[in-house]
């Protein structure tokens, strides 16, 4: 709740206070992407914005793990192993007892800096149970993150320069002021804790690791790893070793993790054969990339005061739009049919529900997309009840629907 609140608050409020102030220029916008807070400053947001409110993360992960069922769901399963391109990724799987031969699998992706236990906690356990699908939940790998200007050890420098600076007096690098003093500090080879970090020193850079989805194909970036590649191996073998549908194996994720499940619509769709994503957008450039040979089922959940993914989409400073909106997206994957027909109904009080459905010539072959458009709902997975044991109160959740049910129920019907 808290988190929450505090980014409602510095949304609605603390932009227009800081626009007054001498620094307007530098504070632009305020979100949080992909379950990570951010906040966007200077003439390069990336230079200290991108983690900037990353302390709020373990509260994040807490609160949303407090909407979860306390019941089988929260019993977590042991990690298995799956080496991927010379790197050891972990998966946890729900299997359950009696699972016929040929079941459908359903894939679930967790959200930026979360984990497989979350996405295990997602209620898909109790559905798996009642309806007789086999439940994945991989691990995402980390990030590197390269943060700018921390050290002012810079090879570049000359010694002019540096007497230079001796006279008139070292100028602080308040762009990393949040990290503490140990980032004007750190030498090569340090490290540090800030803000829950782990802030490595190098080559007079400083850098951190989080952990998300490989969405836009930045494989530089994990170790080589690409995640469209990873998960498609898992899936293959996970299909031959548990006997289970290769053409009734969908993919759901939320925020990072539905940003991942769009890229694999578009990239993997001969493996995936359906996406739900909830709170999730999809990459600009993956999404100019995208071209499917067939009309893809896609249902898509998102919270019309999201904050941290916004429902109208994101935006790169100077650069044009990241990401596009969420209708936009739905809109797009429409288009795959040859013809729609759009039906909107009221099915809660704050949730309506637009429908794309396939007609006319070659409708047999079309494919549904459900939009799901909840007015006062943040980022949160609708629908789950309050854990107790984290003793914490939900998040505020007026949605009334469930999104795990609503996912299944869609991928049961394809």
């Amino acid at each position: 709740m808290w988190v929450v609140q505090q980014n409602r608050q510095i949304k609605r409020t603390q932009l227009k206070k800081w626009g007054k102030s001498p620094r307007a220029s530098m504070v632009v916008n305020v979100i949080c992407r992909y379950g990570l807070c951010l906040s966007f400053a200077g003439d390069n947001p990336m230079q200290w914005t991108r983690l900037i409110a990353m302390v709020c993360l373990p509260l994040l992960a807490l609160t949303t793990m407090a909407n979860q069922d306390t019941s089988a769901d929260m019993k977590v399963g042991g990690d298995h192993i799956f080496v991927h391109d010379g790197i050891q990724r972990t998966y946890k799987m729900y299997r359950p007892e009696n699972l016929a031969p040929n079941a459908p699998l359903v894939v679930v992706l967790h959200g930026m800096n979360s984990s497989s236990t979350w996405s295990y906690g997602a209620g898909f356990n109790k559905l798996a149970d009642r309806h007789g699908f086999l439940a994945l939940y991989p691990q995402s790998h980390d990030k590197l993150i390269v943060l700018s200007g921390g050290d002012k050890k810079s090879a570049g420098k000359s010694s002019e320069k540096k007497r230079g600076e001796k006279k008139r007096g070292k100028k602080k690098d308040v762009s990393l002021a949040w990290l503490g003093k140990d980032a004007q500090s750190c030498k090569d080879g340090e490290s540090f804790i800030a803000n829950g970090m782990e802030i490595d020193c190098h080559d007079g850079m400083l850098s951190t690791r989080i952990a998300r989805w490989n969405d836009d194909n930045a494989d530089a970036s994990f170790d080589g790893q690409s995640d469209v590649e990873f998960l498609s191996a898992l899936v293959n073998v996970v299909q031959q070793e548990q006997q289970v549908n290769p053409e009734r194996t969908f993919v759901a994720g939320f925020s990072n993790g539905g940003y991942m499940s769009y890229t694999l619509m578009c990239q993997a769709n001969e493996v995936f054969k359906g996406a739900a994503v909830v709170a999730g957008l999809i990459n600009r450039d993956v999404l100019n990339r995208c071209a499917p040979d067939r009309p893809l089922p896609i249902v898509h959940i998102h919270g019309a005061d999201d904050v941290m993914v916004p429902i109208e989409g994101e935006s790169k400073k100077g650069k044009g739009p990241a990401a596009p909106g969420a209708e936009a997206i739905v809109e797009f994957f429409a288009s795959l049919n040859p013809s729609v027909t759009k039906e909107t109904a009221q099915v809660t009080q704050n949730t309506a529900l637009t429908t794309y459905r396939p007609n006319g010539a070659g409708s047999s072959s079309g494919a549904e997309i459900h939009y799901y458009r909840i007015e006062d709902h943040d980022h949160i997975w609708p629908g789950n009840v309050p854990d107790a044991a984290f003793k914490k109160k939900p998040m505020v959740d007026e949605s009334g629907i469930n999104a795990s049910e609503l996912i299944w129920t869609f991928f049961s019907r394809l």
